[in-house]
């Protein structure tokens, strides 16, 4: 998600630039707009899995203890040997990149560029 965010982030930040309002000298209007079209997408994609902070994934996968280091890696062997891994890969596939919203700004092909 990190790339597909930086890229949309990047197209629409050029886009609400390039709009009327912004032309002029109303930068934190076109700001405010591709604030607003991101952070939905930026919050969901930057969710934790169990809930977050203390209790989330990252504290369960970074162990401080050495009974949590040896707790931790018994059940990743439990769970790889058990062949769960492929049965959530199937199941429960992350969204492919070509899912995500595109907004069009109207911006010339590259071939309009060259004056093809």
């Amino acid at each position: 998600m990190g790339t597909t965010l930086a890229l949309q982030g990047a197209y629409n930040l050029a886009g609400a630039l390039t709009q009327p309002d912004a032309l002029t000298t109303h930068y934190a209007a076109a700001f405010a707009s591709y604030e607003a079209h991101m952070r939905p997408i930026v919050e969901r994609a930057q969710r934790l899995a169990f809930g977050g902070p203390p209790y989330g994934m990252p504290h369960l996968l970074n162990p401080e203890t050495w009974w949590g280091i040896w707790m931790m890696r018994g059940i990743v062997a439990l769970i790889y040997w058990s062949g769960v891994v492929n049965l959530v890969a199937r199941v429960a596939r992350p969204k492919p990149a070509s899912t995500m919203p595109v907004v069009d700004y109207g911006f010339r092909d590259l071939g309009e560029w060259r004056g093809e």
